[in-house]
């Protein structure tokens, strides 16, 4: 494959030399316009820059053998004739594949053996190969965004950063639609104002709920949720922050009794701590190590961590938190956990009927989209966050306002 650039004055005098150079079987991979002319830019003109490629093997075969040579390739002779975009887009992308293949194939590597002449075409492949890598890149982004209706240019541009911070496609257009109908035109034109209303918007989207302060003793807090979430060192944080900080009397109560040394770690800090702690290994326990807790301001239960596709122990799970009765169950979900595998523990863990969430791990996430995602879908308010190991130090009460800010920034703020 032969990949050239070719410049004129009009799209058609940069579209007639490089048909007249490559022929009528060229493909136009990307125009623009460059500027030419002018000293310091001054009195300049805009040129036409055509990006265009040629199958020189393609070009050799007959008309009947075309359909045969793109499926070599790996291509489909219908794709460019479907619809949607994104055909279009993996034909580039195998074409790109192909293309760096022949040249791996054509040059090995054996630099040290080859003609000057060899060295010069094997870099000026490579360069093209990354033109054509960069080419790919933009068509990708062109239709990835193509599907959004006409908008000004700072909606498109809140619009572009909520998906790159992986808030869902379909909620992200939702939000800079309510700001298209919500604000006037020239208020559309204010980045600002923009801005702050798509954050008011998001802050509108989470659920937060403080600590209760309900007078019922003991008031039972159980988490629960996937393996290596953070739950136990949650556990010791919260308790840490109700002893310490709120002056309440605190008990704990450990189920984690699959885990090696999940037991010892919490007792250890429970000793350290001066916290009576008990340990259940079965259902019908529960009911009296909590009897002996009943003096007790707040009760927190650490309970075995389970992987969302371990359908009979989240059941067996269930029944733990059943046989405690807590008031609160928190689901700890691991912020750097993406798309689909947050969804199915959400949808997995409703066995155990959470009624918040804990948002873990934040200082190990690399986008916060995901949060407004879960909040949206489940409808279960936000507890806590947590940003890292230190006991209590790294836990936050969940503020709307400072989770918007995360979402929309991408950037861990003093929640």
């Amino acid at each position: 494959m032969r990949i050239k650039k070719f410049t004129g004055a009009t799209l058609k005098a940069a579209t007639d030399v490089m048909r007249s150079e490559l022929g009528e079987d060229a493909i136009i991979l990307n125009t623009r316009t460059v500027p030419k002319g002018g000293v310091l830019n001054f009195l300049r003109k805009d040129e036409f820059e055509i990006t265009a490629a040629i199958d020189e093997e393609a070009v050799a075969e007959s008309d009947s053998d075309f359909p045969r040579h793109l499926a070599r390739a790996g291509i489909s002779p219908t794709a460019s004739k479907t619809s949607g975009g994104e055909n279009t887009f993996a034909s580039l992308q195998k074409v790109a594949k192909q293309f760096e293949h022949r040249t791996r194939e054509r040059h090995p590597g054996r630099v040290g053996v080859q003609s000057a002449n060899s060295l010069a075409e094997y870099h000026d492949l490579k360069g093209e190969v990354e033109h054509l890598r960069s080419v790919v890149e933009e068509i990708a982004v062109h239709l990835k965004y193509s599907k959004m209706p006409t908008l000004p240019e700072h909606l498109k541009s809140a619009y572009a950063r909520l998906v790159e911070q992986d808030v869902n496609e379909h909620l992200a257009s939702e939000l800079v639609q309510s700001a298209y109908r919500s604000l006037g035109e020239d208020r559309l034109g204010n980045k600002k104002d923009v801005e702050m209303h798509l954050l008011r918007t998001l802050s509108g989207m989470f659920k937060t709920l403080p600590p209760a302060t309900s007078s019922k003793k003991p008031r039972i807090i159980a988490l629960v949720g996937p393996t290596g979430v953070g739950k136990t060192t949650t556990v010791a944080k919260l308790a840490a922050i109700h002893k310490l900080i709120h002056k309440q009397s605190v008990a704990l109560v450990s189920a984690d009794t699959y885990r090696i040394g999940a037991i010892e770690q919490l007792r250890t800090f429970a000793t350290i701590a001066d916290i009576p702690m008990e340990v259940v290994y079965k259902p019908a326990e529960m009911k009296s190590a909590l009897s002996s807790f009943k003096g007790k301001d707040v009760v927190f239960i650490d309970t075995v961590g389970r992987s969302q596709r371990m359908k009979k122990e989240i059941n067996e799970l269930a029944k733990f938190v059943s046989a405690a009765n807590p008031q609160e169950v928190h689901l700890v979900l691991n912020t750097s956990t993406h798309g689909r595998a947050l969804e199915e523990i959400l949808e997995r863990f409703k066995t155990v009927t959470p009624n918040r969430i804990i948002f873990s791990k934040l200082d190990e996430a690399v986008t916060f989209g995901q949060m407004v995602n879960i909040a949206h879908a489940s409808g279960i308010p936000i507890s806590y966050i947590t940003t890292g190991q230190n006991v209590p130090d790294d836990i936050k009460v969940a503020s709307n306002v400072h989770l918007a800010q995360m979402v929309y920034t991408g950037e861990l703020t003093n929640a």
